[in-house]
């Protein structure tokens, strides 16, 4: 799947002036490019929206829009206020401290495009080395016999997995901002 896709990858940014640019590098990477990366800088002091500014020449043809809020209200009202300003159909989803792997977007919507999913989502890492933790999301699905109580009881969807499609989200209203 080589070239641009219509995605807009959301991040929500909160205190990230040290993190912001590895994030974006990563997004810079990806074998299959979004088109836009939409950052939402949620009332940071260290600097984030300036050091995020500054990265657009560095995103090999992906073109980088960034807000910012006045006041930090929450990763859910900075995610949304991202939506709202993206342009894609699809929609991926990484906070400014995460990072992906190259293929992430290509494996991503490979199986994306291979049904009438609304969402996919998948297994994450944590941490660097030696020191890296497998998190299997999987398991936690198949440990009910019905996948939806298994996510309800014990699971959850890591936001940094997820690619959705926009139309979706929106008819869904968005994130909670009340869960910050």
């Amino acid at each position: 799947m080589p070239g641009k896709i219509d995605i807009s990858v959301i991040v929500a940014a909160y205190q990230a002036a040290g993190t912001i640019e590895r994030t974006l590098a990563s997004i810079a990477a990806q074998t299959l490019k979004p088109r836009e990366v939409v950052v939402v800088d949620d009332g940071s002091t260290d600097g984030t929206f300036d050091t995020a500014k500054a990265l657009g020449p560095d995103m090999n043809g992906i073109e980088l829009l960034v807000f910012r809020t006045e006041a930090n209200q929450g990763a859910g009202a900075a995610r949304n206020r991202a939506i709202m300003e993206s342009t894609g159909t699809v929609l991926a989803f990484l906070d400014a401290d995460d990072e992906w792997l190259p293929e992430k977007l290509d494996r991503s919507m490979s199986h994306f495009q291979k049904g009438e999913y609304v969402l996919v989502a998948h297994d994450y890492w944590t941490g660097d080395g030696e020191m890296a933790r497998h998190h299997n999301c999987e398991k936690r699905f198949k440990e009910s016999g019905d996948p939806f109580a298994g996510l309800y009881r014990k699971g959850y969807i890591p936001s940094c997995s997820v690619v959705a499609r926009r139309d979706a989200v929106l008819v869904a209203g968005g994130f909670d901002v009340n869960l910050r």
